[in-house]
């Protein structure tokens, strides 16, 4: 199945060669989750923290459908 993956800010240094605008087309086998994609990418699993799709935050268990967007950001700072 494919998905599209966005990546965010500092997870923009895991983007392949040939990329463009933070996103890229994944090839993962049926039944993957999250966390899969993550693992494909080379992102330590600790540094994807914030997961979302279709406007809902996703874990990195959730299972990824074919066509799937997911956008995913490292952690947040800040506050006061």
């Amino acid at each position: 199945m494919k998905v599209r993956v966005k990546l965010f800010a500092t997870l923009r240094k895991y983007m392949p060669a040939g990329a463009s605008d933070g996103a890229l087309a994944l090839e993962l086998p049926d039944g993957a989750a999250v966390s899969d994609a993550i693992a494909a990418l080379g992102i330590p699993a600790d540094r994807a923290r914030m997961i979302v799709s279709n406007n809902e935050q996703l874990a990195p268990s959730s299972l990824l459908h074919d066509g799937q967007e997911i956008d995913l950001f490292p952690p947040m700072a800040g506050g006061s």
